[in-house]
């Protein structure tokens, strides 16, 4: 793409340049008052992305909200549009995860400022439809870090008819389309399921799909299931990964409602995962060395080849390993030791954390399946068209990499 050149543009200096994208590059400037700001910049001889630029300053403008990143200043400088918006110095969400899985705590207070502004952009009735860790902005702050939402470039109004694509063709990032996308327009679960597929790269440090072209990817959304995520970070408790992977099914009816829902349920599952630890803490402390040593599971390592294919069937070493958990951990949650006579025995203080154990099993739902529940259909002979991919690295406001492709049917 062309390079904006100049050393000012209207009343900001150019400092140097922080990303370059496929359509728009995004420049470190000052202001009169010497304030620090980010400078979206587009060529006006690019029709198609000069609407889409606009389109985002508009939803931009109508969406105030404290993690939502704002329009500061827009317009146009002779062959080019501008957008100015506040420079976050501490990076974006994908900087973060490079350096690791984050804990479930630490994901939790990311999700819950996400959820926020997701649900506000919802309530206004606007789809963001390109949520990935590169367009979250973290900035440090005395409380905590600070989370904005940023790059709505693709945002689109729900009842909106013009797509801002091509007939036929579908605009975003693969590795977080979801996948009713095939056949359908954006939905409000479409948000959902990419701002699960990033909790599961915040917890996990990857993304649940990797292929070596754009369309691999996005027909494994269709057709695979993840891997739960708890083998890759052990870490990671069921009640957390119940939520992840619910955020992640195929059908939208069987997401959460609303992206606030989710939010609420992660942090549900966060409160009872400390409970069944302290609980079980608890327990521990009245075993003897003996009985920890008969209480602990023995593990083995599972190779990589043969969890891949968990994606598609339970392999027998892990159906193993899941015997072995209930078998050890679920007496020991219930209040019961393991004594080398062979008895079982309960202690009398776990009895009551035991009961409420037990109240908790009970009063939790198990899903009947519907026959009216149907998956998202598999577009038949699908094929890879066109796609371009933007190179964009670094800042986050509106890098990073973006596709474009046609999905086609083969007759």
């Amino acid at each position: 793409m062309l390079e904006f050149e100049e050393s000012t543009l209207n009343r900001y200096a150019i400092q140097r340049r922080l990303a370059r994208g496929g359509m728009s590059n995004i420049y470190l400037a000052h202001d009169e008052q010497q304030h620090t700001v980010a400078i979206k910049v587009v060529n006006s001889g690019n029709t198609d992305f000069v609407e889409r630029f606009r389109h985002e300053v508009a939803a931009l403008k109508a969406l105030k909200h404290k993690h939502i990143l704002p329009v500061l200043d827009h317009g146009e400088h002779g062959s080019w549009h501008y957008c100015v918006m506040p420079y976050i110095k501490n990076g974006t969400l994908r900087e973060r995860i490079a350096r690791g899985p984050l804990t479930q705590e630490e994901a939790g207070k990311i999700l819950a400022q996400l959820a926020s502004a997701l649900q506000f952009t919802h309530d206004h009735g606007i789809l963001h439809r390109d949520i990935k860790p590169s367009n979250i902005l973290l900035k440090d702050e005395d409380n905590g870090q600070h989370v904005y939402l940023a790059d709505f470039g693709l945002a689109k109004g729900v009842e909106e008819a013009s797509d801002l694509t091509l007939a036929g063709c579908l605009i975003g990032t693969p590795e977080y389309m979801a996948p009713e996308l095939a056949d359908g327009p954006a939905i409000t679960s479409s948000d959902i399921y990419a701002l699960g597929i990033v909790l599961y790269q915040m917890l996990t440090g990857s993304v649940p799909f990797k292929a070596s072209t754009p369309m691999a990817v996005y027909c494994k959304h269709i057709q695979e299931r993840p891997l739960p995520p708890s083998l890759l970070n052990p870490a990671i408790s069921m009640q957390v990964e119940q939520v992840v992977l619910r955020a992640l099914e195929k059908n939208p009816q069987d997401r959460f409602k609303t992206v606030q829902e989710m939010a609420d349920a992660y942090a549900q599952a966060l409160n009872a995962s400390a409970r069944q630890t302290k609980m079980l803490l608890q327990e521990s402390a009245f075993l003897t060395p003996s009985e920890l040593r008969l209480a602990a599971p023995t593990l083995r390592v599972i190779p990589v080849a043969q969890i891949e294919q968990s994606r598609h069937h339970f392999h027998p070493a892990i159906i193993a390993l899941a015997a072995m958990f209930f078998l050890v951990m679920v007496p020991l949650a219930l209040g019961f030791t393991l004594h080398p006579d062979g008895m079982s025995i309960q202690s009398p203080i776990a009895r009551g954390a035991s009961a409420e154990f037990v109240g908790q099993l009970r009063a939790t739902p198990t899903p009947t399946p519907t026959s009216t529940s149907t998956k998202t259909p598999v577009p038949p002979a699908v094929h890879y068209a066109n796609h371009s991919i933007g190179n964009g690295q670094g800042q986050g406001h509106g890098g990073g990499h973006k596709h474009k492709h046609c999905l086609l049917n083969k007759d």
